[in-house]
């Protein structure tokens, strides 16, 4: 049983991951001049990486976060339903590591587009029609 959960959680952050990189690569099509206007106006290609992949690590923690808000609950109330005789209990520690490790992986989700957005030409970008 402890497998299968595993497995399912595996399962949901690969899935989530891949959202978090399809959203980065649209955002960095879509905000190309912004980009361009900021390195324009001084900011370096290595800002603007950082920019991105904060970005994506930002999304990796408002899912988690919203993961646990409705996940703990419904727990909560299956075992509540089930009438086991085991407690409910959260595992604070492993859902700390896997939290963290969502934030980290949909970093790492987000280099990509962030490397395309970093080393796009500030003139090229600005001069880009609508």
């Amino acid at each position: 049983m402890a497998t299968t959960v595993v497995l399912l959680l595996c399962l949901t952050v690969l899935v989530a991951v891949a959202g978090v990189a399809t959203t980065a690569g649209l955002t960095v099509v879509e905000r190309r001049r912004e980009f361009g206007l900021l390195r324009a106006l001084g900011l370096s290609g290595a800002a603007v990486h950082r920019m991105v992949t904060l970005e994506c690590a930002l999304y990796g923690v408002l899912g988690g976060i919203l993961g646990l808000a409705l996940g703990v609950p419904y727990s909560w109330l299956v075992v509540r339903v089930a009438e086991t005789s085991a407690p409910f209990t959260v595992p604070a520690g492993q859902l700390a590591a896997v939290l963290a490790a969502l934030v980290l992986v949909t970093a790492a989700a987000g280099t990509v587009p962030a490397l395309r957005a970093s080393r796009t030409p500030p003139t090229v970008a600005v001069a880009q029609g609508d």
